[in-house]
């Protein structure tokens, strides 16, 4: 039975815009109270830190699998982590993106979904992942974390046109220009019949939350996910 985790920006140890739960490397707070949180992260989950494992996500769609020749200390490019391993964690880090968590009874797997990954078909290829390895679509359960709704996530008219002509569950309205990242999602795993479930928060709206398009220079929380 997996086990899973959405963090909030509370409860870590780092000062200033990343107060105080950031786990992010890469947006310029000090590596050391960031490993510090990670390690929190860790023995929340009553494992080793070398069991807690992230990726330098990309906005890409590319699935990582995690098997007994992975190193925590290799964090690859990639937006999607897999394993079948018991006792392993998986992290995804975010800051308006979607944290999504997939679980099943023999993998799990940890999902970076912003706009160009969500376009690129970094779900897709998850559930393919799955899928190679016999697991059924019906036996894959789906944990959506806060994310930037669809009443805050403007772009361009240029872009808005770009996501919906492929994903047309993403759009608002033409007026607004605002694109439902999440609803896009839940409907590319309702075509294979995945039951799903979402925390309904918007990282944007929530200052418990570390959020990108309301403060700039900010943290990241993760949505972590356990065999």
């Amino acid at each position: 039975m997996s086990r899973s985790l959405f963090t909030s920006r509370h409860g870590g140890l780092s000062k200033r815009e990343f107060e105080s739960f950031n786990l992010a490397l890469h947006v310029g707070d000090d590596a050391k109270t960031v490993e510090s949180n990670r390690d929190l992260l860790a023995k929340e989950f009553g494992i080793q830190r070398s069991e807690l494992f992230f990726m330098n996500q990309v906005h890409g769609s590319r699935v990582v699998e995690i098997d007994e020749s992975s190193s925590y200390l290799d964090e690859p490019e990639a937006d999607s982590l897999f394993t079948r391993r018991s006792g392993i964690a998986l992290a995804v880090l975010t800051a308006d993106c979607i944290p999504l968590l997939l679980s099943s009874p023999s993998a799990i797997a940890a999902v970076h979904i912003g706009r160009k990954g969500l376009i690129a078909g970094v779900l897709e290829a998850t559930l393919d992942k799955f899928k190679s390895y016999g697991i059924a679509s019906s036996q894959i359960s789906a944990l959506f974390g806060a994310s930037i709704c669809g009443n805050c996530y403007q772009v361009s008219l240029e872009i808005y046109r770009q996501v919906v002509d492929q994903i047309e569950q993403c759009a608002t309205d033409e007026v607004k220009r605002c694109l439902d990242l999440e609803a896009g999602a839940i409907s590319i795993l309702k075509s294979r019949g995945i039951t799903w479930s979402s925390s309904g928060e918007c990282s944007k709206h929530s200052p418990g939350y570390f959020s990108f398009r309301r403060d700039n220079r900010t943290g990241r929380q993760a949505g972590v996910i356990i065999r």
